[in-house]
């Protein structure tokens, strides 16, 4: 049985972001696991996503050229949050080559990103079904949308697209020609958030 793999914590809750790190580090977009999508490779999941805030071809190389994934974030970080996010931000005085629509977005591309990371690397993708029926948190206090924020009550957005990627690949026949329905998706995610399932 793939549980018996990965010893899942008694209170069937996956802290990936701190509390269960050693052990599912995995699951974090920062986790290097090259992924293929529309015809270009990225290092893993955050430097797609991160590239995905601009369709300017001078900040895409330099997402590509980063030297991890946190500096792809830093890079791709709104530089009016903060003086260090302004320090770190390829965006600074540049500020109008940011997606005006990314709000819309970034859950579409982060959906994909989840699904490519888990379908192309077999070993990645046995690990998360591994971790069965339990809940994925990404228990980030800095973080509300993504993450479960300071007050634990943020939205957890990354585990939820974990989990919903497990349900998709255990329920469906591989099939690697078959493109990727992300409105689907997204249209169960925020159906299951507006019903309140987590």
């Amino acid at each position: 049985m793939l549980n018996s793999q990965i010893p899942i914590p008694e209170d069937n809750r996956i802290l990936f972001f701190k509390r269960d790190r050693e052990i599912f580090g995995f699951l974090s977009n920062y986790h290097e696991a090259p992924v293929a999508i529309d015809g270009e490779i990225w290092q893993s999941t955050e430097y797609y996503y991160q590239a995905q805030k601009s369709l300017d071809v001078e900040y895409r190389d330099a997402i590509r050229q980063a030297t991890s994934a946190n500096h792809a974030k830093g890079l791709g970080t709104d530089p009016n949050r903060s003086r260090k996010a302004r320090q770190r931000s390829w965006f600074r005085s540049r500020e109008d080559r940011i997606r005006p629509d990314w709000p819309q977005w970034k859950l579409r591309f982060m959906i994909r990103a989840v699904h490519a990371k888990f379908t192309q690397n077999p070993d990645l993708q046995q690990k998360l079904l591994a971790t069965g029926d339990a809940q994925i948190v990404e228990d980030s206090t800095h973080d509300p949308f993504w993450g479960i924020g300071r007050d634990g009550g943020g939205s957890n957005w990354m585990g939820r697209v974990l989990m919903q990627i497990r349900f998709e690949i255990l329920n469906s026949a591989p099939n690697p020609g078959e493109p990727l329905d992300v409105d689907r998706i997204l249209e169960l995610l925020q159906s299951n958030s507006a019903n309140g399932i987590t």
